[in-house]
């Protein structure tokens, strides 16, 4: 039985971390549907994908948290955040995501 995870990518597509293009682009949809696809595909029904837009028109608490916390850590986009735990800032691709996902229900923090 798969426990749930929340994972979260939380990105700034305004904000430009890298000279050049590096990493998935996060803000393409063929990205996250990509990604949805393998994780569902490796880890099931209970790993759960959402992507927050800290440059769109929703507020929530969540984005605005986030926004504020990136700001004020100086911390690089996107992140990769899971269960709430931030994981990963900066550029990263589905294969790191999936390995992080993957120790996450090892470990089982």
């Amino acid at each position: 039985m798969t426990k749930n995870i929340q994972v979260t990518i939380i990105n700034d597509p305004a904000r430009q971390d890298c000279d050049v293009s590096c990493g998935t682009d996060w803000s393409l949809r063929e990205s996250l549907e990509l990604a949805e696809e393998q994780v569902r595909n490796r880890f099931g029904e209970g790993v759960h994908l959402k992507y927050l837009d800290l440059t769109g028109k929703e507020k929530t608490d969540s984005i605005i948290d986030w926004g504020e916390k990136i700001i004020n850590e100086n911390l690089s986009v996107p992140l990769l955040v899971l269960n709430g735990h931030l994981r990963i800032t900066g550029n990263f691709d589905i294969r790191q995501m999936l390995d992080v996902i993957e120790a996450e229900l090892e470990i089982g923090v």
